[in-house]
């Protein structure tokens, strides 16, 4: 979700929320696992391209990693 200024909001402590991370991100879905885990998958890839990590703030990590390995 974005801001009224067009930036991506973030939480109460100002660290990303799952919500920044698909804004930044709009081709991947993010979740929280049971295991406290987050994660997020990209659709329309083959094999299917899921990440995770710790927090949103390592998921925009991650996925920036993916994206940078496999050309977007």
């Amino acid at each position: 979700m974005s801001g009224t200024d067009g930036t991506a909001r973030q939480g109460v402590t100002g660290e990303p929320v799952l919500a920044d991370v698909e804004a930044a991100y709009p081709r991947w879905h993010c979740w929280k696992g049971i295991s406290g885990l987050v994660y997020a998958k990209r659709g329309m890839t083959s094999p299917p391209a899921i990440v995770r990590a710790e927090d949103p703030r390592d998921l925009l990590d991650e996925i920036n990693r993916w994206e940078g390995n496999h050309g977007n």
